[in-house]
């Protein structure tokens, strides 16, 4: 019994250290969420904002600028926004004009350190109507007697902007094409088209299967990178048809992008005559130099009888 409180004890002890540890490398940003408004295509704006420490010590924070993505844009008050939303990659528009930031010292209270930071952010002249959203990553560095713990509590900053003009998030299925197989696997390739006026980046391409009784077989679902507007993109997806009978099997294909989604009922074909055949590799046949030895001592003989 002895044992099992003193392993409680020295868990408790780890865990108020921990926070301890944790609460002096705590740091976050004022205000969270940062609403800098209507922008214009190629131009810059200054961003300012306050990096807030409860450390009893300097601590410089390095910054990381990160995209924004339609999930983390459905968390904030402009929510209802969404479908106008643009997945355009913003973090390479972020330039910090003091990177890492010193937050300094405070007198005082529970705030025990407040800094000022800045970056410019340069909107290029190709950028996307509608709304974008960017993250601003903080790394705080702590004192070396506390890096043992390695343990930080940190907010980031999350600015959004609006840019005038038609924002549409819409995309249509092109096509379910079947195509070769690989081992027992039909590759089937779906081809999506963005018809909106803005990038999507958060999307599955899903592929249902069917067979002659209307019952679903499989469900086959794929993802992909950035889709520009007006791009096409590829899906491609594996359908395991060892023990599918041939035939020609409806098909339901839906690619959901979060604010909506498209479908296209189509039918797929599965030939099992399409299908590699194993084949056996002889083992080459080494040629025999015996009998051309052979051939070569009754040429001799033979001369040599001749000539007497």
């Amino acid at each position: 019994m002895m044992y099992k409180k003193l392993i409680l004890f020295a868990s408790i002890f780890y865990l108020i250290s921990v926070l301890i540890v944790n609460a002096q490398l705590n740091i976050g940003v004022s205000p969270h969420i940062l609403n800098l408004g209507s922008i214009n295509p190629d131009s810059s704006k200054i961003v300012k904002f306050n990096l807030i420490s409860t450390s009893d010590d300097v601590v410089l924070t390095y910054m990381t600028p990160m995209d924004g993505n339609i999930d983390k844009f459905k968390t904030t008050n402009f929510k209802d926004y969404a479908s106008n939303f643009s997945e355009q990659g913003v973090s390479t528009w972020v330039e910090f004009i003091d990177n890492p930031a010193e937050v300094e010292k405070t007198e005082g209270g529970i705030i025990k350190g407040a800094s000022e930071a800045k970056f410019i952010l340069k909107i290029p002249e190709d950028v996307e109507p509608g709304y974008h959203m960017g993250l601003i990553k903080l790394d705080p560095k702590g004192p070396e007697k506390e890096a043992m713990f390695n343990i930080k509590a940190v907010v980031p900053l999350i600015f959004i902007f609006q840019v005038e003009g038609k924002a549409v998030r819409d995309a249509r299925i092109i096509d379910l094409i079947p195509g070769e197989y690989s081992g027992d696997n039909l590759k089937l390739k779906v081809f999506v088209e963005n018809t909106g006026t803005v990038t999507l980046t958060t999307f599955n391409s899903i592929v249902e299967i069917f067979d002659v009784d209307g019952k679903r077989i499989i469900e086959l679902k794929a993802g992909g990178s950035r889709i520009k507007p007006g791009q096409v993109s590829t899906f491609n997806l594996l359908w395991p048809v060892r023990n599918v009978e041939e035939g020609i099997y409806d098909a339901n294909v839906t690619f959901d992008y979060s604010t909506g989604l498209t479908t296209k009922k189509t039918t797929v074909e599965m030939s099992k005559a399409l299908m590699p055949t194993p084949q056996v590799v002889k083992e080459g046949y080494p040629f025999p130099w015996w009998v051309v030895l052979v051939l070569i001592i009754i040429f001799i003989i033979a001369y040599l009888i001749y000539r007497r």
